[in-house]
This record gives structure tokens, sequence and C-alpha cells, in this order.
């Protein structure tokens, strides 16, 4: 047998043992099926299933001057892909009941640092932590943006009730099933503006959340009956986050001036 075939099969073997190779291909802390079967084989741990679990993946790092310190950052799930469990420890913590409606909803922390900084992880701060971690990705239901109706089906409401139940400082006492929504794209000027579609907004938010694991809800108006009256029956306008919102009679003449 060719040895450069050998050598470039045993590197690739390598490479599949000691990473995370290509299971973690997005940013949703639901756990696949296979990556919860990937993390049950190479991360065992005692008295927890990664099955169908929601987790929290957390970097540890060095910090303040010299090395002093230490702090924790958010790590992207899909980001895991990057990493070498052969460089790593790593410490899960699992949560209770009121610690899991804490951080809205993971069932676990999973904490990765650099083995050469391994007594980091027995100084970690598991309350700090907890405290500061949240689930911010929505589970967007695979038909949303299907129907582009401004008047919301009920896979476009569930869409963005989990975008605003995601979001640190939603307004959460408010229902998007059966409402009707404008989203506007103002280009931050008061005489331009042009009306998005659900899907391309839902294909907004899905960028975000792959390049940051999150996506912030934009400037939202909610109507009252005077407004909902002179918009043409708008319950919803929803802004496109600019240097400044716009007054919400301004949306209004926006969307008359669009014939909506």
């Amino acid at each position: 047998m060719d040895r450069k075939f050998i050598i470039a099969t045993m590197f690739l073997l390598v490479i599949a043992l000691t990473s995370f190779g290509q299971y973690f291909s997005d940013n949703n802390p639901k756990l696949t099926e296979q990556e919860s079967q990937w993390l049950n084989e190479h991360l065992k741990t005692e008295n927890f299933d990664f099955k169908n679990k929601y987790i929290g993946f957390v970097e540890l790092l060095s910090g303040g001057f010299y090395g002093i310190g230490k702090f924790t950052l958010p790590l992207q799930k899909k980001k895991l892909t990057q990493l070498e469990l052969n460089n790593l420890q790593h410490k899960l913590i699992i949560l209770d009941t009121a610690q899991k409606a804490m951080t809205r909803g993971f069932d676990a922390l999973l904490v990765f640092v650099l083995k050469k900084n391994n007594g980091k992880l027995t100084r970690l701060n598991i309350e700090k932590l907890i405290s500061v971690s949240k689930n911010r990705y929505p589970q967007i239901p695979p038909n949303a943006g299907l129907d582009t109706s401004s008047t919301l089906n009920e896979a476009n409401a569930i869409f963005l009730n989990e975008l605003y139940k995601a979001d640190l400082y939603p307004k959460t006492d408010f229902n998007f099933k059966g409402k009707k929504v404008a989203i506007l794209n103002t280009h931050c000027q008061y005489d331009k503006g042009e009306i998005v579609n659900i899907a391309d907004y839902l294909k907004r938010v899905i960028s975000q959340l792959d390049l940051y694991g999150f996506s912030m809800t934009d400037f939202t108006y909610y109507l009252d009956a005077e407004q909902k009256t002179q918009s043409g029956g708008y319950d919803v306008i929803i802004q496109y986050q600019c240097k400044k919102d716009l007054p919400v009679l301004d949306l209004i003449k926006l969307l008359k001036k669009n014939g909506t």
C-alpha cells in the first residue's frame, strides 16, 4: 500500500479522534441526535445524557495583566469544529430547575479551557457564570417564512414570539398570534423606506444566528387603537435597527406611501 496514503489516512483518523469534526454545523443550543451521541461518546459524564438537551457552550480564558485573573465568553457551537479535544479540559455544569429558568432554558453549561490553564476550572465562579449565561437562540419553526402575508399565520407568529422571547430586553407580554405586522427598512432616512416581507426578515435573523449565535430584535412599535386605524390595520411595526428610531407617525406615513 502506498506510504503517502497510509500517512494521510492516519492523519485524518487523528483529526477525527481529537477534534469535534463536522458534527456541529450551527449555533442552536438544542442538540441534534448526532451531536448528542457524539458528546455522550467523547465527553463521558456520570448521570447526564446529552440527548435532546439545550447546552450553553463556554470558553474560559486568561485575563488581566500578565495572565492574572480569568473570564468566560460564550462559545458559538459551530466553532467547536475549530477545537481539538486533546488540547482541552472541560467541565460540565448541570443546572437545576431554578438555574435552568435563570438561563432561559439551558440544561447544562459546558466549559472548555486549555489544559495549560486547567487550574482555572477549579477557581471558576459557577454562580456568576450561571447568572450571565442566557439562551438567546429562538427555535424557529421549519415552515416559518413560507407565507409572506403581513397577517401572521401560526408558524410566523411562533417565529416572532420565539425571537422576542430570546432577546434580552423584549416586551414579554405580547403575543404575535393573528397580528398584522409591518416590517420596514428605512435606511435611516425619514423620506425613504421599503417594506420587507417576513421571508426576507427571517433570512436576516437566520444570518445573524449563524454569525453571532443570537439575533437582537429591531425597533418595535406596538400600535394603539388610533395608530392601528391610521396605519391600515397594523398591530405592530418593526423597523430595522438604525442610529436612531424614527417617530411612529413617520413610519405610518411610509406605510401609506407604499399603499398598504
